[in-house]
């Protein structure tokens, strides 16, 4: 297989250009890790009311970010092979086989872990019900910002295979805490109410 002018061969590119198309994304990733830190961070009110919180955090960015690596190496290993180019029917046409694909999934991790959580920690059901939203989306939204960032990759002229997964964990871990964060609210804003 041969590779456009924008893809790293692992054996043949030199290692200046290796070097230097790794390192840029991967600088600006740590930013977006520290905008994440940040955030969570700032919920200190929210995570000293309910701590059981914080132990759920990890587990339902990863998944966000797992998900959409998965959707990623599809469509990166589809593109290689010349099954999708950058049209915009082979785009639709990846995200609608998806969509589905994601909701199935998110629904499947999200009643594992909901039920996981209430057995090993027999937390409340405001909690349960958070946790379990929460994984649904991030799952869901992992699995289409996955399919969606190789194309983006190709269409900005940077090979997919080294921004894609790297991008979509970043991108879940900020776009995760903000998903939980917000359900954690919504869900048990009165004890914050009660508190004040």
């Amino acid at each position: 297989m041969t590779t456009d002018g924008t893809d790293l061969d692992i054996l043949e590119s030199p290692f200046r250009k290796m070097f230097s198309v790794r390192v840029f994304w991967l600088v600006l990733l740590t930013l977006f890790g520290i905008v994440t830190s940040t955030f969570v961070a700032a919920q200190e009110e929210i995570l000293s009311q309910v701590i059981v919180l914080a132990a759920f955090i990890a587990p339902i960015v990863d998944m966000g970010g797992n998900a959409g690596s998965q959707s990623a190496t599809l469509v990166i290993r589809a593109m290689a092979l010349g099954d999708v180019s950058l049209r915009w029917q082979d785009v639709w046409r990846v995200v609608r086989r998806e969509l589905p694909v994601a909701a199935a999934l998110g629904l499947v991790v999200a009643g594992m872990e909901t039920v996981l959580a209430w057995f090993s920690k027999g937390i409340d059901l405001d909690v349960l019900l958070v946790v379990g939203l929460s994984m649904l989306v991030c799952t869901v939204l992992g699995g289409i910002i996955g399919v969606l960032l190789p194309f983006v990759a190709r269409r900005i002229g940077t090979d997919p295979a080294t921004l894609s997964s790297p991008l979509i964990t970043s991108i879940m871990d900020l776009v995760g805490v903000f998903i939980y964060f917000a359900f954690a609210y919504a869900f048990l804003g009165d004890l914050l109410r009660q508190a004040g």
